[in-house]
């Protein structure tokens, strides 16, 4: 029984651990430029479903077929489409663009200077996790579940050495 304990307290401080690295790696960009993101809309599915988490990396080059991320310099959105075409305008690389969902290609094209970086990999769905742990109620479970954790197992441990101690002094008698 005692071993059951403490496998579920690794497994769950494991579970806690890698749940808070991921939130970490999703705010703060990681060694090497990979930022972790969390795809917000359907325009890449079947390729990359809503809700997925992605790993970005910056390249030096980017060539038709990759799949990256994006931010235009006029506004805060950060989208990931393909690369569907390239040309230079003025001595600059710019792209076209075009989620696999999409019927037609972006508008706007990008430059080179707004790509984020290519799409490593991506896990279907763990987004909504990272999502929901970017909120105060689930950011509250990531800190504070743990923490009542040790608190109650600090207690046990407490009440557990009360309990040993008592028996080891025995009953006092005054003469």
């Amino acid at each position: 029984m005692k071993i059951l304990g403490i496998a579920t307290s690794i497994i769950c401080f494991v579970t806690f651990l890698a749940l808070a690295l991921l939130l970490l790696g999703s705010i703060v960009p990681v060694a090497g430029g990979y930022q972790i993101r969390i795809v917000e809309s359907g325009s890449m599915t079947p390729t990359i479903p809503l809700g997925s988490a992605l790993v970005v990396s910056p390249s030096e080059t980017y060539l038709i077929g990759d799949v990256v991320t994006f931010q235009r310099v006029t506004d805060d959105e950060v989208t990931t489409h393909r690369i569907i075409g390239e040309q230079m305008v003025e001595g600059k690389a710019v792209f076209t663009m075009q989620g696999d969902a999409n019927n037609a290609a972006d508008q706007r094209p990008v430059e080179k200077r707004e790509i984020v970086g290519k799409v490593v990999f991506h896990i279907p769905y763990l987004g909504f996790i990272l999502d929901f742990l970017r909120k105060p109620l689930g950011f509250m479970l990531i800190v504070g579940v743990p923490a009542i954790w040790i608190l109650y197992e600090q207690v046990l441990k407490i009440i557990h050495e009360a309990r040993k101690q008592k028996k080891t002094d025995g009953p006092t008698t005054t003469s």
